[in-house]
């Protein structure tokens, strides 16, 4: 009686392990459970160092925060959001969507956020390097993140 019991006990523990892995084998093919390992900026905040071959205007802070394949943060002086989609290097960052407050102070914050707008929608490529960002635009130009604290 205790050898059938075993059995049973050791053939249930076989065919949950199989279904386990079954299961994460279809997650896997389904790009669930990949989706999250190979987005590298998943769950992370930053804040931009330079653009445009300068760096932002003093009293500005212009963030970006990946989270679930969104993109939000401040411009600077409106918030701003959308998505965004990871595949190895490449990154593609979705319409973006902004608040419409007018800044006066510092003088041109409007522009510099109407030119980081822009150029986070033509996001192509990234590269995490020395514990900074670099998202690369279609003209091979870099916007330079460090970690947002």
């Amino acid at each position: 009686m205790i050898r059938k019991e075993n059995k049973i006990i050791k053939l249930r523990c076989v065919t949950s392990a199989a279904l386990a892995g079954i299961f994460l084998f279809l997650l896997a093919a389904c790009g669930w459970l990949g989706s999250a390992v190979s987005d590298p900026l998943d769950d992370s905040s930053w804040v931009l160092v330079a653009f445009r071959k300068t760096s932002p205007i003093p009293g500005t802070t212009i963030t970006a925060t990946f989270e679930d394949g969104r993109i939000h943060g401040s411009a600077g002086c409106n918030s701003y959001g959308g998505t965004y989609q990871v595949k190895g290097d490449k990154i593609t960052v979705g319409a973006i969507a902004t608040t419409m407050m007018a800044c006066l102070e510092p003088k041109d914050i409007m522009e510099q956020e109407v030119k980081f707008e822009k150029d986070i929608s033509d996001a192509q490529t990234f590269r995490l390097i020395d514990g900074q960002l670099q998202i690369f635009k279609s003209d091979g130009e870099a916007l330079t993140f460090a970690p947002h604290e």
